[in-house]
């Protein structure tokens, strides 16, 4: 599928490619039902300077995605997920090529859930430069508490440590200075 440009999608991809992100992000999403997609955004509107978005906002961005996350991109997940061992008697090679197109379907889906939140963004708040990098991690980890209370999830030690290493990545800030603004966001 040709998806127009977005700087959300360009950030995510990165973001997502660092070192650490992806196992940290599967992490809550194995632990707590996190919609990685949802988790990015909080940090994208951070990064762009539309933080602290108001919780009606968030909410209400994380409310447009929602059936589709569900009824879509979590569909594929495990379908995709049970083909990675094959699928006797069917050949194992036709099985892989299957696989492989459903993996690129899930992440067209994803895409599209992305360009669904960053219209929402731009709707209630256009992107601003000025926040430093603290700021900004300050404002992600406020963003990433409401995503979390909405979902009803408790974060553990071992979320905060994920959500470290994420923040870490987006922010390049320490390690005690990121811990600090999750816990004061999720107190």
């Amino acid at each position: 599928m040709d998806f127009p440009k977005h700087d959300f999608w360009d950030y995510s991809v990165a973001l997502y490619g660092k070192d650490g992100v992806a196992p940290a992000c599967l992490a809550l999403q194995e632990r707590h039902g996190v919609d990685v997609n949802a988790l990015m955004f909080c940090l994208w509107l951070a990064a762009t300077g539309r933080g602290p978005a108001a919780r009606e906002a968030l909410d209400a961005a994380f409310a447009a995605v929602a059936a589709w996350h569900a009824q879509v991109v979590r569909t594929l997940r495990p379908l995709r997920q049970r083909l990675k061992f094959g699928f006797e008697p069917v050949d194992a090679e036709l099985v892989r090529a299957l696989r492989s197109r459903i993996q690129k379907i899930e992440i067209d889906a994803e895409h599209l859930e992305q360009l669904t939140l960053a219209a929402s963004a731009a709707a209630s708040a256009p992107a601003r430069a000025g926040a430093g990098a603290d700021d900004q991690a300050r404002h992600a980890a406020q963003h990433a508490a409401c995503y979390f209370a909405r979902l009803g999830a408790k974060p553990a030690a071992e979320d905060f440590a994920a959500l470290c290493v994420i923040l870490a990545a987006a922010f390049a800030l320490p390690e005690p200075a990121l811990r600090a603004h999750l816990q004061r966001s999720f107190a």
